[in-house]
């Protein structure tokens, strides 16, 4: 695992695939027991996209700029916790059609998109977008979870595709402990 900085998202894990880390790191800048809501106030904001992985160019953001992140990451959160759901979708395509957006192909054959304006947020939501992309493409979307215990978004790298929490020895353990103790209980 890498190790997080206080501003930053929570570590990952070495099996994160490189090209998914910025996506999840931003999926995880929501509140949680131990870690507080990264995008409600710029200043929060632009010190925890400085870790993301997704060429933030540490401009200030504005109130307007962390709504619009929160608006996309909540819509990319329902979206994995139901992909079947239309109505995460529409929000995702809402706030890509908010972004001027260019689509860049190359030999192998790549291809990314970019934000065509030099908005620090439009920016950001082009790379996010374009991991969203990859993930889709490649099929590894649905390897994509939520922490059963803290909400945490990890990959799911396991060959069965049934991880259920971020980390065993955090979660995992104390939700096996909890079951335990309820099992026991007289």
């Amino acid at each position: 695992m890498t190790t997080p900085d206080a501003a930053g998202p929570p570590a990952l894990d070495d099996a994160t695939p490189d090209d998914l880390r910025g996506l999840i790191n931003f999926l995880n800048s929501r509140a949680s027991a131990r870690r507080p809501e990264r995008f409600d106030t710029p200043a929060h904001a632009t010190a925890f996209l400085a870790h993301c992985e997704l060429g933030y160019d540490q401009q200030p953001l504005s109130a307007h700029d962390t709504a619009r992140l929160r608006h996309l990451r909540d819509a990319i959160m329902r979206a994995i916790e139901d992909p079947t759901e239309p109505g995460a979708w529409t929000a995702i395509n809402d706030l890509a059609a908010t972004t001027t957006l260019h689509l860049h192909v190359g030999a192998g054959p790549v291809a990314n998109l970019t934000a065509t304006r030099a908005n620090s947020t439009d920016a950001v939501i082009a790379h996010i977008l374009d991991q969203l992309t990859n993930a889709i493409a490649t099929r590894r979307w649905g390897r994509l979870g939520a922490c059963a215990r803290c909400r945490r978004v990890f990959y799911d790298n396991t060959r069965s595709r049934t991880r259920r929490w971020c980390s065993y020895a955090t979660c995992g353990n104390r939700a096996n402990v909890a079951a335990y103790r309820n099992r026991t209980r007289p």
